[in-house]
């Protein structure tokens, strides 16, 4: 054989045996993993007493369009192999209504086993969908499940039914969500935005099955300039010290430089850094410093730049007088805890190391007393914004985001 036909020969053979052109996945919907806790003294996990042999089904809003959707399932902060015996996904029609399910399978199974400590991607699901539309995702359990990840503040009610049908008997609620940790779209985007931050990015204080947290307003402006939006936050989360979840800086790898297509980092963090502290959620721990504060947001920016990602930060808002009637209401906040917070505002406005700031301190602040959140904005616990106070904080990273792309 000459050496012309054998070089033929083995390009064909590399030819057939190459694997297809790799598909562009966008995320049209997240909820960061959280390990569950064992210690619920001071807040309840709100998960089912348990989950082996259970039927859970979990409606959400996509904020991107799609014409097939993959289904990320996590067991990431698990310790034990866990079992999925069959998923769903279908039109949600409200509350634990769902029309026309299609069956989800991974690898051509229609059940798997999370390995402790991961992750499975589904196969895709030919579901045609808006930015906007309903869906619900159900997924049966094996006998032997035991709930380790969840993502905890999730303002949306999942449902326990007694099976995976379109109209179920409801057996139970739960504000959690369960396994179900991203969704993507097929559609490719011009840019993907994660939103990452604590309990005020992940929706505490926004009404229940709203789909009014700052990140879902910021969704829906943007999507019809193709651009994705998903949250990252985590109630109780915070920069430098593992909270109600992992720190950012444990979390960003996972949570935002490795999602898919993800471009942009919108950062909101630091109140849970300087408030913890002394209070009942950490009563021993020593007083933030602005340092330390500094140090770790600038360790986030050299992480984004050197990924390719843009940050985006936002200046930690006002929150004098938070949590009030709770244990939390005497220690959460004091003078000096303020003016640590004004300083970090203050260096943040002034730092050329971002690639834009959303300040959130003016825009939320009352208008006659700077260390407290404007009423209009307040939710009620002088800690948290209203639907109204995140509607002007999706404004607000809208002007930067669209700023930031015409320049």
């Amino acid at each position: 054989m000459s050496t012309i036909s054998s070089t033929t020969a083995v390009l064909a053979m590399m030819t057939l045996s190459a694997p297809a052109v790799a598909e562009s996945w966008t995320p049209a919907w997240m909820a960061s993993p959280q390990a569950v806790w064992s210690d619920t003294t001071v807040f309840d996990t709100g998960l089912p007493e348990r989950i082996a042999g259970a039927t859970i089904r979990q409606p959400l809003t996509l904020g991107f369009p799609a014409q097939r959707l993959r289904l990320v399932l996590s067991n990431i902060h698990g310790t034990r192999p866990l079992p999925i015996d069959a998923v769903t996904l279908a039109r949600s029609i409200g509350g634990a209504g769902t029309e026309d399910p299609l069956p989800v399978q991974f690898g051509g199974a229609s059940s798997t086993v999370i390995v402790p400590g991961a992750q499975v991607v589904s196969d895709p699901i030919a579901l045609p969908a808006v930015a906007g539309a309903r869906i619900a995702a159900t997924l049966t359990y094996g006998p032997d499940a035991v709930a380790e990840d969840f993502h905890w503040d999730a303002r949306e009610t999942s449902y326990l039914i007694d099976a995976d049908r379109p109209a179920p008997k409801i057996l139970g609620e739960t504000p959690a969500r369960i396994t179900l940790s991203m969704v993507l779209s097929d559609r490719p985007a011009q840019r993907v935005v994660i939103a990452m931050g604590d309990s005020i990015t992940d929706g505490n204080g926004a009404p229940m099955d709203g789909m009014q947290r700052w990140p879902d307003f910021l969704a829906a402006a943007l999507a019809e300039q193709e651009i994705a939006v998903v949250n990252a936050g985590i109630s109780g989360g915070r920069l430098l010290s593992d909270g109600m979840g992992r720190s950012v800086l444990a979390r960003l790898e996972h949570d935002a430089l490795a999602v898919p297509g993800a471009d942009t980092l919108v950062l909101l963090i630091g109140t849970n850094d300087i408030a913890w502290p002394g209070s009942p959620f950490a009563p021993q721990e020593a007083p933030m410093s602005l340092g330390r504060l500094q140090a770790g947001l600038m360790q986030v920016a050299a992480r984004a730049h050197a990924n390719g990602m843009q940050l985006i930060l936002g200046t930690v808002p006002p929150f004098a007088g938070a949590l009030p009637d709770t244990p939390m209401e005497a220690t959460y906040w004091s003078p000096e805890k303020d003016a640590l917070r004004r300083d970090l505002n203050d260096w943040l406005r002034r730092a050329d190391f971002h690639d834009g700031l959303v300040d959130f301190d003016r825009l939320l602040s009352a208008p006659d007393d700077h260390i407290r959140l404007n009423p209009s904005y307040d939710s009620g616990d002088h800690l948290h914004p209203g639907a109204e106070g995140n509607r002007a904080m999706a404004g607000a990273v809208a002007d930067t985001l669209v700023k930031g792309l015409e320049e």
